[in-house]
C-alpha cells in the first residue's frame, strides 16, 4: 500500500501548461508558464506558489532562478518585446542604402512587427496592464521602448512628407502602429508573414511614401532581415 508521501508530485516534474516542450531549460519552463499566467490572469493575481505549482518545481527553486520573483520574470517578459528590435536598429540602419530612408524604416517595422507576432502567449499585452506599469520592472523597459522611439524618430522624419501630419512624435506613432499587433492576436487574428508585411507597408503608407518605395522596400527587407 502506497503512503501519502509515495502520491505526492515528485518536485521537478513539468506539469502541462499551454505552449509548454519538453526542450526547455527549466529556466525557459518558468518563463513560459509566467508569460500564459500574466496574460491570462494578470501580474498582481498570479502568486508565485501558483507558478511553482504550474512548472512543477518548489518555490524556492523559482528563487533561484530568479531571486527578485516575480518582477524579475516580468522585466524579462518585457524586455523581450523590444530587445530584439533595439538591438538590430542601428545595424539596419547602416545596411540600408541612406537615400531610400524607406527601406531602413519598411525593415524595422517588420523586425517589430515579427518580434510582437512571435512573442509567446502574446506578452506584448503585458505592459498594458495598470499593475504592470506600477511594476519596479516597467522603467528598464520604459527606457528599452524609448530608445526604439528614437530609431523610428531618425527615420520616420526622413520618409514622412511634408503634407502629411502624424499625431504625436513621430517614433511613438510608429511604435504604437506595429503594437496593433498586441490588439489583433488578442482578438484572435492570425498574423503570417503576408499580414505582418501589410502592417509594415501601411506604415509606409500612411507617412507618405509611394507605392514603389515600398514596393522596393519589401523586395530589400527579406535580404535585409537575413543578413542580421
Amino acid at each position: 500500500m502506497s503512503s501519502a508521501d509515495d502520491r505526492r508530485p515528485r518536485p521537478g516534474r513539468p506539469r502541462h501548461t499551454p505552449g509548454q516542450e519538453s526542450s526547455l531549460s527549466p529556466r525557459e519552463q518558468i518563463l513560459d508558464v509566467c508569460a500564459w499566467l500574466f496574460v491570462q490572469r494578470g501580474f498582481a493575481a498570479t502568486s508565485t506558489r501558483e507558478i511553482a505549482d504550474n512548472v512543477g518545481i518548489r518555490q524556492a527553486s523559482l528563487y533561484y532562478h530568479f531571486p527578485s520573483g516575480k518582477d524579475e520574470i516580468l522585466g524579462e517578459l518585457l524586455e523581450q518585446s523590444v530587445r530584439p528590435t533595439v538591438d538590430k536598429a542601428a545595424q539596419i540602419e547602416g545596411m540600408c542604402p541612406p537615400e531610400a530612408p524607406e527601406t531602413a524604416l519598411y525593415v524595422l517595422l517588420l523586425l517589430d512587427v515579427r518580434t510582437l507576432a512571435s512573442l509567446p502567449h502574446n506578452t506584448g499585452f503585458l505592459a498594458r496592464l495598470p499593475e504592470v506599469t506600477r511594476s519596479p520592472a516597467y522603467e528598464p523597459y520604459d527606457k528599452i521602448r524609448r530608445g526604439l522611439g528614437d530609431a523610428y524618430e531618425r527615420l520616420g522624419r526622413q520618409v514622412v512628407h511634408a503634407r502629411v501630419v502624424v499625431p504625436g512624435t513621430t517614433g511613438e506613432w510608429f511604435i504604437n502602429h506595429a503594437e496593433t499587433v498586441i490588439l489583433m492576436r488578442r482578438s484572435g487574428d492570425m498574423l503570417g508573414g503576408a499580414a505582418q508585411a501589410a502592417i509594415a507597408a501601411s506604415g509606409l503608407r500612411m507617412c507618405g511614401a509611394s507605392q514603389d518605395q515600398i514596393d522596393t522596400a519589401a523586395r530589400q527587407a527579406d535580404q535585409i532581415l537575413n543578413g542580421l
